[in-house]
């Protein structure tokens, strides 16, 4: 088993639930490919009292095949196949009640049922056998961790964290896995001695986001944009059709879900839920439902633009390797990465993708602009009623009175901050004041990871933040 690069707090959360005095029922989820096996796995190495992998879109029996060939594997007293759930969970608790059984640190029986969802089967009365269990036993042993885990977010938050049946608020502990940040992506591309630069680590992370699964594949042999061609463009590249069974292993096989992504892969700032109605001719509950899973999953967030007349809700896409998926994978118009290097769609997907990858690292941004204490509000602003518009990367609002306007530059080189480009910088300062009507004092700031070439006065550009900035812990 590898070196587990980050995590530390996870890993901390986990040992500590682990030196309790009581049951605990603890959840780790997070999107596809974020490493939540590899987390617990490590934490608890080769420690755990049972552990077992659901499988994908296989049957209640071959599921309680593959749950008696764990029970064996830890060393359950053989016996009958397995009839039910219930027969499963009454053999585990036999296994865990044996003298010998395997303890963790603190004298724990940790158990590890993983991709939870896809055991939980349909018509398959797994989850009212797994609540059975643990309310009639686990949670009365003071030294039982049990630890569910699963792609399939929303489903976790549906029948898990909501779930209004006998499964109602037994969770304990709850342990979220975020994709990697660009310090931690750095962190695991160095222990791979790649012996890549900032700016290629920051390339590679606009394409398949802080996902250490794809991080994982990246062949110290070839440069980034051949590794883009070997795992994404080629005809057999491994991750050619991930998209697709990215959307069906954690959400479902409904159409809707990625016709919702693909309109909000072409709009950055976002679209409103009535604009994705009409564009995805969809009834409202249908919508409402995808939008939720998918907020859910992690691949879009909602927000509000204080100043848009009844706040409506804006929903935007955040998910580098879906952006890049969307944009080009589904449409194969090049067949090489070189291909498509500087051409205008390239700069337009890259644009999109660095924005995306500020907006994961607004602690970072707030840090380099030294108000990592101040209580904050961000989002991206569109003008509403000035001709011409204008249109803002990102907007923070400060509790202390100052609004930050950050506008973001992905560029090859230094960034010139030109009189041309001063002068529409203060244009949209202009627009914004007038629009918001805010009495907060406005500052512009330029979000850059090469930095700025030459010299701007401070009453022009208040602060930059730079790749160094961005790769901050």
């Amino acid at each position: 088993m590898g070196t587990l690069i980050g995590r530390r707090r996870e890993q901390d959360n986990l040992d500590e639930w682990c030196r309790s005095s009581k049951a605990e029922l603890v959840c780790v989820y997070g999107r596809r490919r974020v490493g939540k096996t590899y987390l617990v796995e490590n934490t608890f190495r080769y420690k755990l009292a049972f552990s077992v992998t659901g499988s994908e879109d296989c049957r209640t029996a071959t599921q309680l095949r593959v749950f008696q060939r764990a029970l064996k594997r830890f060393g359950a007293n053989t016996g009958p196949s397995l009839n039910d759930w219930f027969d499963a969970f009454d053999r585990l608790r036999d296994l865990l009640e044996q003298p010998d059984v395997r303890r963790a640190e603190h004298g724990r029986r940790v158990v590890f049922l993983d991709e939870f969802p896809w055991l939980a089967g349909k018509r398959s009365n797994f989850l009212v056998a797994f609540a059975d269990f643990w309310n009639s036993w686990a949670s009365k042993q003071d030294d039982i961790m049990v630890i569910v885990c699963g792609s399939a977010t929303s489903w976790i938050v549906k029948n898990v964290f909501e779930n209004t049946g006998s499964m109602y608020n037994r969770i304990t502990r709850r342990q979220y896995v975020a994709p990697f940040n660009l310090h931690e992506t750095e962190r695991m591309i160095q222990s791979m001695d790649l012996g890549w630069s900032r700016s290629a680590i920051l390339h590679a992370y606009l394409v398949f986001g802080g996902l250490p699964y794809y991080l994982a594949m990246l062949d110290r042999r070839l440069s980034l944009a051949q590794n883009i061609d070997e795992l994404c463009l080629d005809t057999h590249a491994p991750l050619r059709n991930e998209m697709p069974h990215l959307m069906e292993s954690t959400l479902s096989k409904l159409p809707l879900y990625s016709e919702v992504l693909l309109l909000l892969s072409k709009r950055k700032t976002g679209m409103h839920r009535t604009e994705i109605a009409k564009k995805a001719s969809t009834n409202g509950s249908s919508l409402k439902r995808v939008l939720d899973d998918l907020e859910k999953c992690g691949y879009i967030r909602k927000y509000v633009n204080p100043y848009e007349r009844y706040r409506p809700l804006i929903y935007q896409l955040i998910d580098p390797f879906l952006l890049f998926s969307f944009t080009f994978m589904s449409e194969k118009a090049f067949d090489r990465w070189m291909d498509f290097e500087g051409s205008p769609a390239y700069y337009a997907w890259r644009g999109n993708a660095f924005e995306i990858a500020v907006l994961g690292h607004i602690p970072q941004i707030k840090q380099a602009l030294g108000i990592a204490g101040v209580q904050t509000t961000c989002f991206p602003w569109t003008s509403t009623t000035s001709t011409p518009g204008a249109q803002i990367d990102l907007v923070i609002e400060r509790k202390d009175g100052v609004t930050d306007l950050c506008e973001m530059k992905c560029t090859d080189g230094p960034f010139v901050a030109t009189g041309e480009v001063l002068d529409s910088m203060r244009r949209k300062r202009s627009i914004f004041c007038t629009e918001s009507g805010t009495s907060n004092a406005i500052h512009l700031a330029l979000v850059c990871a090469p930095g700025i070439k030459g010299t701007v006065r401070p009453e022009d550009i208040a602060a930059s933040v730079g790749l160094d900035d961005l790769f901050a812990p």
